[in-house]
């Protein structure tokens, strides 16, 4: 049955959201802060390892006969696009914006700042849209297949925990635009499976897997990239590999 993995992976979300906030008030700060920290260890290393896959498995026919360099100009073409298309659009004060606006409507903080429900809303909402297991699952689970989603939806369960505890109910509504995002690629891959490649979904994975790393280094306090601006960078693949396939 098709969009079962991905509602599957709704509820997680919303669930271990509610609970790590309910429970994230008796869990000493300095705790919460160090699985915190654990957390985005995990997903720097997550998020390396699935951008740094071999290509064997993967080739693209093109002028470039070492197929490194070819998935390197690949993603640093989707990145570099992507982000300008980000930026102009400006996506993180979008989205950031439409976190401040549920935070006013849901809690007594009246200040017009997104606050923590806001930084959970958006981070949470990049963590459990963009990556590997979020593309390959919404596009297996367009056949029947959801094992790839549920075994993502259990990673979500824990971050989305995790989280919560730390920022707060924002986390629960990242549950929506994850509906949406990978609802739109099911819908998408039941319609075109004979036209997204293996190729593409290599490269749109190893893209997001490098904004995963981001996000690490965000919650470890090492970088501040507005990671939502890199969002288009995703979808560059589909348009660089079919381009790059015709040399």
């Amino acid at each position: 049955m098709p969009f079962i993995g991905t509602i599957i992976n709704f509820a997680c979300i919303v669930i271990f959201s509610f609970a790590g906030k309910m429970v994230g008030a008796r869990i000493p700060e300095r705790i919460n802060r160090s699985v915190f920290n654990a957390l985005a260890i995990c997903l720097v290393f997550t998020g390396l390892e699935s951008a740094l896959q071999p290509t064997t498995d993967v080739c693209l026919d093109t002028f470039f006969e070492n197929a490194s360099l070819t998935k390197f100009i690949i993603i640093i073409l989707s990145m570099v696009i992507g982000n300008i298309i980000g930026e102009a659009i400006d996506i993180d004060k979008c989205v950031n914006r439409v976190g401040a606006k549920l935070e006013l409507k849901l809690s007594k903080n009246s200040s017009g700042t997104a606050g923590n429900f806001a930084r959970g809303f958006v981070e949470n909402s990049i963590l459990t849209c963009v990556g590997a297991m979020a593309v390959n699952g919404a596009i297996l689970d367009a056949v029947g297949d959801p094992s790839v989603l549920i075994a993502k939806s259990v990673i979500d369960a824990v971050s989305s925990f995790i989280l919560a505890a730390s920022l707060g109910i924002g986390c629960a509504f990242s549950a929506i635009p994850m509906l949406i995002y990978q609802g739109t690629l099911t819908g998408l891959a039941m319609l075109m499976t004979s036209v997204i490649s293996e190729a593409c979904i290599y490269y749109i994975s190893a893209t997001g897997s490098l904004i995963i790393v981001l996000i690490g280094t965000n919650f470890l306090g090492a970088t501040n990239v507005k990671t939502a601006n890199m969002i288009p960078a995703v979808f560059m693949p589909m348009i660089l590999v079919p381009i790059l396939g015709l040399f």
